[in-house]
């Protein structure tokens, strides 16, 4: 089995879509935040992708600003934002245009953006 097989497996699936599958670790069955890996597998080129610390850290601040001051639930934030998609495509290709757009704004500012894209969802009765 390979590296990317064991993860594939083993890793808990946040989002999964045609082209990517966003995926978490634990470390030694521990499920600390500084222990936890983050995986972005890219269906068509076959490749797994580890986040590195800066791109985990603004995924969990985005994460938690939705959740914590725009009233989100983490289940709300799966399935009414594109905040998980967006990372993958960034991840995914990152030295390209949208990775530097995605990461260059602040996640608070971030956040705000991803909770307007909720609202309007709302607002228009789409679920």
């Amino acid at each position: 089995m390979t590296k990317t097989e064991a993860i594939l497996n083993k890793g808990q699936p946040l989002f999964e879509d045609n082209s990517y599958i966003l995926l978490w670790t634990k470390f030694l069955g521990l499920g600390l935040l500084a222990f936890t890996s983050y995986y972005v597998y890219d269906k068509q080129k076959k490749l797994l992708i580890k986040l590195n610390g800066r791109e985990k850290t603004y995924l969990m601040g985005v994460s938690y600003y939705l959740t914590n001051q725009h009233g989100l639930s983490p289940r709300a934030v799966i399935e009414n934002t594109s905040l998980f998609k967006d990372i993958c495509r960034a991840i995914a290709d990152r030295k390209g245009g949208f990775y530097q757009n995605l990461f260059s704004e602040k996640s608070k500012d971030q956040a705000k953006n991803y909770a307007a894209q909720t609202y309007r969802k709302h607002k228009n009765g789409k679920d």
